[in-house]
């Protein structure tokens, strides 16, 4: 049996990913909420150091554009435009295609010798 270097990085990146969903959610209803954006943007620095620490560069890379999308609007009370919020969804949703592209389950098995 192999051992899975992804394993706790898998379970870290999952509440992450959940939390970044239901914080983009949350900035819809509210767009210049700075509470819910200094979360989101907690989230993704979290996650985008996770990320370098098991060398998943794309994750990284995902997690840093959300951070660049939020960081003008980080001290001021101006609303984040849908724009950006679509634009948050989609490194969302890209972030949460990569986690689960390094899902074991989702590998073939390897024939034991």
């Amino acid at each position: 049996m192999t051992k899975d270097p992804y394993r706790y990085f898998r379970i870290e990146a999952r509440e992450l990913l959940e939390g970044l969903g239901a914080s983009v959610l949350d900035l819809e209803k509210t767009p210049s909420d700075r509470d819910v954006i200094g979360r989101l943007l907690r989230l993704a620095h979290t996650l985008k150091g996770a990320s370098r620490v098991v060398k998943l560069a794309a994750i990284a890379q995902h997690a840093h554009a959300i951070e660049d999308v939020l960081a003008p609007f980080r001290e001021t009370r101006a609303p984040v435009p849908q724009a950006d919020l679509d634009r948050l969804l989609q490194l969302v949703d890209g972030i949460g295609a990569r986690i689960a592209s390094i899902d074991p389950a989702s590998e073939p098995e390897k024939a034991i010798p």
